[in-house]
């Protein structure tokens, strides 16, 4: 459930930014557990608490990533989420603003 949320927030994300030809600003918190996309005017798009047995990991090589309004993203690299002993992981690739999740 959590996985398929994520994924859909950020198509959500990304076809905002293409639609309003504006970039979005994406942050994952792992102190209060959540994300949050925002344009430059600070206008929330998505705000998601995680649920509570699933934890942002403190150890991400990203802790936020700007959609461009072609579709892109400005940075690629990874972000951990815990539930338990498991570990999943949102990898963000590089070129054509490309992501999927992962459960390992």
């Amino acid at each position: 459930m959590f996985l398929s949320q994520l994924e859909s927030d950020l198509y959500q994300i990304q076809s905002y930014s293409i639609d309003h030809q504006a970039p979005i600003f994406l942050t994952f918190y792992p102190v209060t557990n959540k994300y949050v996309a925002k344009t430059e005017a600070r206008q929330t798009i998505v705000s998601r608490e995680l649920p509570a047995a699933i934890q942002v990991a403190s150890s991400n090589s990203l802790e936020d990533i700007t959609f461009y309004p072609d579709g892109n993203t400005n940075q690629f690299g990874r972000v951990n989420f815990k539930m338990g002993d498991v570990t999943m992981y949102l990898m963000f690739q590089i070129g054509q603003g490309r992501f999927y999740v992962q459960e390992y």
